[in-house]
């Protein structure tokens, strides 16, 4: 058998192709949008993708399930579930899996079991290597119902489905998973940093007898115990996962092999926007956003969290132009912008910075002050507002004194809670998050923000006081 898993940092996606050497059939399980590492991989080892698969309908990334099928352009077969009703039942399938069926090439069998509680369609995918053994299975393909160290979270859709989700894991966890031995390998569909489950693990995989042993989502409980336990302290799920739900549902635009968005634009059609209602985010690190940037745009500094913090604050209804420190930056942060959905990119500012500093346009710069000279200014200024913009699990493992907490990706929405009457000091975790946030501030008409350079980090470091 041949064994392929494909890691995307940041928004921590796990998907994998699995080939049969005998027949040169494979399966990709779990496509991203992103589909040619996937045919080079089948390409160099003489595979052809004959079927691929998903095993539920994702919230937190576009598939590419739709979009492999188009590129292979042959009878490659898209199977998804055929569980959760017409919601859950994605139309671009050529078909839905159903109880006891399998899906075999070569030594290869695929089997499929409901485990409803992440979502109410989710299927666990099976795999058999007859060489080895008919009967028991050798890897578990989970998805999002069990992770390395967790389980999936039921809460994605609401209140008012979340306990019954949470209810149906439960039975999914103690009673579905029995049939699958201790010695089976697990590989999810996220590692950690997803925000899919609660406190999923470092590690790609595990096996189900270590996680039935070492898990604390999987130790037994009476059930309306678990719930609790499982639904308890859960993190806010980004926005943009609603609207994932619903294209994956029903199939996103296909790409094509060329990536969009790859045009020069001049700093005149820039400022002319070219496009009407276009948003310019500036993707340069936090350090150049303070030092220079064009008025209005909106800072998300490039790099493995672009594309989870474009999901939590930047419109679907807008088209975007990239500011990018190299223009050959553009492929990756396209790329990005594409897993989550942003499909209307429509170029990048040639000659950078440099150039709309030199046609003589406007500037806007971004203070920024050590956590010492913070320290220094609470004490001496008394309008000073602290912003923090963590988790609220960052916030409760300590916080600067008299500080105000909200999560950097509610302040859009939350924006009226700020004080407008004195500056704003913006803190995170290191001074990413705030870079964010204090752009939305000053698109909004706060002239006196500033970002706390190494954040709480920093603070923490220099051993100052939290509460």
């Amino acid at each position: 058998m041949i064994f392929e898993q494909h890691f995307v940092p940041g928004l921590a996606i796990a998907s994998y192709l699995v080939g049969d050497e005998k027949t040169s059939q494979a399966a990709v399980i779990d496509p991203t949008r992103d589909v040619e590492t996937y045919i080079q991989f089948a390409k160099q080892n003489g595979l052809h993708i004959k079927y691929i698969l998903e095993t539920h309908v994702h919230a937190d990334f576009v598939c590419g399930s739709k979009e492999l099928k188009t590129r292979l352009n042959d009878d490659a077969q898209i199977i998804t579930s055929g569980y959760g009703g017409d919601d859950w039942t994605q139309a671009f399938a050529d078909r839905h899996v159903q109880v006891n069926e399998t899906v075999e090439f070569g030594d290869i069998k695929l089997g499929f079991e409901h485990v409803p509680g992440h979502t109410p369609e989710h299927i666990a995918i099976t795999l058999y290597d007859r060489s080895r053994s008919d009967d028991t299975p050798w890897l578990l393909f989970s998805g999002d119902f069990l992770f390395v160290g967790d389980v999936g979270r039921p809460d994605l859709l609401g209140d008012d489905q979340k306990q019954q989700l949470a209810h149906e894991l439960y039975q999914s966890v103690f009673q579905r998973l029995d049939a699958i031995p201790d010695i089976t390998e697990v590989f999810p569909a996220h590692g950690a940093g997803s925000l899919c489950g609660k406190a999923i693990g470092s590690r790609r995989s595990s096996t189900v007898g270590f996680e039935r042993k070492f898990s604390e989502s999987l130790r037994p409980l009476p059930e309306d115990r678990w719930v609790r336990k499982l639904l308890d302290q859960m993190p806010l799920s980004p926005p943009y996962f609603k609207r994932m739900k619903a294209i994956n549902r029903d199939g996103a635009p296909i790409i094509g092999p060329e990536l969009p968005g790859q045009i020069r634009q001049t700093a005149k059609a820039v400022r002319d926007r070219v496009c009407e209602n276009c948003l310019i985010v500036d993707t340069r690190s936090k350090e150049a956003f303070a030092a220079a940037h064009i008025p209005g745009s909106i800072s998300i500094p490039n790099g493995q969290n672009l594309p989870t913090w474009a999901g939590w604050v930047l419109p679907y209804d807008r088209p975007v132009m990239i500011v990018v420190d190299d223009p050959n930056d553009m492929s990756g942060v396209t790329t990005h912008l594409l897993r989550v959905g942003f499909d209307d990119v429509r170029g990048y500012l040639e000659g950078g910075i440099d150039a709309w500093e030199g046609a003589g346009y406007p500037i806007a710069r971004l203070q920024t002050m050590s956590v010492h000279d913070l320290n220094r200014k609470l004490d001496a200024e008394k309008r000073l507002t602290v912003l923090d913009v963590r988790t609220e699990k960052e916030w409760n493992s300590g916080h600067i004194d008299g500080a105000i907490h909200l999560h950097g990706g509610q302040l859009q929405d939350r924006i009226d809670e700020v004080p407008k009457d004195g500056p704003i000091a913006v803190v995170c975790g290191s001074g990413y998050r705030a870079s964010i946030a204090a752009s939305f501030l000053l698109r909004h008409g706060f002239d006196d923000v500033t970002n706390v350079i190494g954040g709480m980090s920093a603070w923490k470091a220099a051993d100052l006081a939290t509460t």
